[in-house]
């Protein structure tokens, strides 16, 4: 035999090595299931190709693991697997067929291996598992079994398996079996202490306690043996070998720690008995004279980049000479070195704040993911090598191993729109057609596709945030995330919608505060309000200045939301009903009986312009491409938005750029004086008004120099450069005015033409 722990459910979670051992008895409920790689009730042993969605809200108590064969493992069926160390007793656990309606219909295993490799069927469900209730199923393995599988082997599609509250009990033990603890917690052979310490010079006692598991025989204990480094600084006080530890009995072990030296004073505890498996029962010692770890001697080096996306990108690095506990990792948006360094004596969560920036990694690995990052930022990375942990952590906090990597811009592919064309009269169908049909992403898969794996940031304690659209309200919480304060806002609303399946698209999805905001906008349209009745933080409602009942949004969303709705109506133009009829995705007016009126086109695409896809928008367009299979064209090119007339779905020709609310392509102030009228560019400003920062969105046939001037109203020049310009639509980002308040002209010429527009300075 090995050893037992005693069952506990445990909240750690991290990768599970198919390949370690779990103690008996063990179990898990899947309350704090997150993924497929985050998956260990013990330390080593539990392992699952989980994919998709995890868990079903209701299970036999709390959550339930969800087997629905979408493997996170491409080509496999999904399981649930555990590796024993020793020799299993009674399995217990809990199934529910979940399905569409009716019987539940397919085959679904538990299935037992002496190696991993050779399985035997051990119980078989085939079309008979109860969809109305989580039943309690029991059975005892074959002496020789070590793992264990439940799994699905064979899916009927709309029917799938919960799974719940597996206990694993140990066979009965009559020879005697030692176990040692430390404060109640089970030491495996060749494992280590916990970190203990006490100042140079000065003794202190650390107190274990060996079990005899048998219920027959007594366990003796023949000797003691200390070795390692810091041997001399150790001592065994008691007991007095030989020791004999009756039958489901145990005897303290108590060792004296008398550090000649401060930092980390290792050693390595024998004890010889006669347990017919583990005669020499060793335990790693790890006491620490004074109150820090000995701080480790180098850095790790050769840090790498790779697979660097918008979105996301990885990192390796060569381990430090010394072979240290661990690495701190630290990451700052920034293009210059981090200087920013951690305190010894603190042991830092992911997310915790150090200076300007934030621990993205503490632990022994030396490559990890790097998320939370967006399109053409610059980020910086920071590595210290520690010794230690808790409060003992030791950090060598000079030299640190830095390097930094920028991320990809917009990952728009070349040739993504070669065959789109503005000047087509097919431009709308054309473009409709191109993103649509994609792939589907169920609704109720947006915490573990979204949420997780973009939205989300890792903030102080360990935990994660979520900052609603709408209001700007961070919502923080421990994983796993769930819905019971925000919601999935659908940006078009789901009874403006004439058919269902669109229901479904993450591209027009965001999280929300579901009292406070999303019920509040409830299917109104969005505008801006006049007369204000309330608001909630950053986002408010009233009526607009037509007196219709509106919901205005945090000003850094209204761009996103009107790119989400132009999607949606563009998407799914001309898609049949459930009826097979053809659907026209023109903005409802009237909404509906009791609003008698609609989404105003002017309104979004005032937005669009006003706020331009910045570098979130971007990474999060390049990752629900990733996703779905699909981009928003009017993300990639925001110039689309003004050959669609979306109050009707109809194509426009030539469109225009001057202000009005009766004009489709609505900009604000940029009204101003044609002279020599062009013909071969358009342009307007945006944002304007502006505090100082604004874009040229230039339309032209040609690629030149173009010459720009601003004058105040006196005709003063009081700025001047020139502009590179290529035949297309062109994003021209001004940011470097010198000007105080007021109005003034921007002068945009090329050869002999010049259009001339109105800038308001605030």
């Amino acid at each position: 035999m090995k050893k037992i722990k005693l069952f506990a459910v445990l909240v750690g979670l991290g990768f599970a090595n198919a390949q370690a051992q779990c103690p008996l008895p063990t179990g898990y409920n899947f309350e704090n299931f997150i993924s497929a790689s985050s998956f260990t009730p013990c330390s080593t042993g539990w392992s699952t190709n989980i994919g998709g969605t995890f868990t079903y809200a209701t299970g036999q108590s709390g959550l339930a693991g969800k087997i629905d064969n979408t493997a996170a493992t491409s080509g496999t069926n999904e399981y649930v697997q555990i590796y024993t160390a020793d020799q299993m007793g009674v399995v217990s656990y809990y199934l529910k067929g979940w399905n569409t309606g009716g019987a539940w219909s397919g085959t679904f295993k538990l299935q037992e291996s002496a190696n991993g490799t050779t399985w035997t069927d051990l119980t078989v469900f085939t079309n008979n598992l109860s969809s109305t209730a989580y039943t309690n199923y029991t059975v005892t393995p074959n002496a020789s079994s070590r793992y264990l599988r439940w799994i699905l082997t064979a899916k009927t599609t709309g029917n799938n398996v919960g799974i719940d509250e597996i206990n694993i009990a140990a066979a009965p033990v009559t020879a005697q079996e030692i176990n040692v603890k430390q404060a109640g917690t089970t030491i495996l052979s060749g494992g280590n202490s916990s970190l203990f310490n006490s100042a140079v010079g000065t003794p202190t006692t650390v107190n274990f306690t060996i079990e005899n598991l048998g219920s027959v025989s007594p366990l003796t204990i023949s000797s003691f043996a200390l070795t390692g480094p810091a041997a001399a600084d150790y001592t065994v006080t008691a007991p007095t070998a030989p020791a004999t530890v009756n039958a489901v009995s145990n005897i303290p072990l108590t060792v004296s720690f008398n550090p000649s030296a401060s930092g980390t004073r290792s050693a390595i505890l024998t004890i010889n008995n006669n347990d017919a498996n583990e005669g020499a029962y060793v335990i790693n010692l790890n006491g620490i004279g004074g109150n820090l770890a000995t701080q480790p001697t180098a850095q790790p080096t050769n840090l790498t980049f790779s697979n660097i996306k918008s979105y996301r990108a990885a990192a390796s690095f060569s381990g430090a000479s010394g072979s240290p506990n661990g690495y701190l990792i630290l990451k700052k948006e920034s293009s210059s070195a981090i200087t920013d360094v951690p305190v010894n004596g603190v042991a830092y969560m992911v997310g915790d704040a150090i200076g300007s920036s934030k621990v993205i990694y503490s632990g022994s690995g030396t490559n990890i993911g790097i998320s939370n990052i967006y399109a053409g930022l610059s980020y910086q990375l920071a590595i210290f090598s520690y010794n230690g942990s808790g409060s003992f952590t030791n950090y060598l906090t000079t030299n640190p191993l830095t390097g930094g990597f920028t991320a990809s811009g917009s990952m728009q592919p070349v040739n993504e729109y070669v065959s789109i064309s503005t000047a087509n009269p097919t431009f709308l169908s054309d473009l409709s057609a191109h993103i649509y049909p994609h792939q589907s992403t169920f609704y109720g898969n947006y915490d573990e596709t979204m949420i997780k794996l973009f939205t989300a940031r890792d903030t102080t304690a360990g935990q994660k945030v979520v900052t609603c659209v709408y209001s700007s309200e961070n919502y923080v919480y421990t994983e796993p995330f769930d819905w019971s304060y925000m919601s999935r806002e659908h940006s078009y609303c789901h009874n403006w919608m004439p058919t269902r399946p669109e229901y479904n698209d993450q591209h027009h999805l965001f999280p929300t505060n579901q009292n406070d905001v999303n019920a509040v906008r409830s299917n109104y349209p969005q505008g801006e309000v006049t007369t204000l009745q309330g608001s909630y933080l950053n986002c408010k409602y009233g009526s607009d200045i037509n007196g219709h009942h509106v919901f205005e949004p945090r000003n850094s969303h209204k761009g996103d939301f009107a790119r989400a709705i132009m999607y949606m109506c563009t998407a799914y133009n001309g898609q049949n009903n459930a009826s097979g009829v053809p659907q026209n995705w023109k903005l409802r007016n009237p909404i509906s009986g009791t609003i008698a009126y609609g989404q105003d086109q002017n309104v979004l695409k005032k937005w669009h312009f006003q706020d331009l896809p910045d570098a979130w928008e971007i990474s999060r367009n390049d990752f629900l491409d990733s996703l779905q299979g699909n981009r928003n064209p009017f993300i990639d090119s925001v110039r689309y938005a003004c050959y669609i007339d979306f109050s009707n779905m109809t194509y426009i020709a030539s469109p225009t750029y001057t202000t009005g609310v009766n004009f489709p392509c609505y900009v604000a102030s940029t009204v101003g004086v044609k002279e020599n009228a062009a013909s071969h560019f358009e342009y307007v400003l945006a944002p304007n008004p502006t505090s100082g920062e604004f874009y040229l969105l230039i339309d032209a046939t040609v690629a030149e120099k173009f010459d720009l001037d601003i004058r105040d109203v006196a005709g003063r020049v009081v700025y001047k450069r020139n502009v590179d310009v290529a035949n297309g639509f062109n994003n021209v980002t001004i940011n470097d005015l010198k000007l105080t308040g007021g109005v003034y002209f921007v002068n945009l010429n090329y050869k002999n033409e010049k259009i001339t527009r109105k800038l308001i300075i605030q």
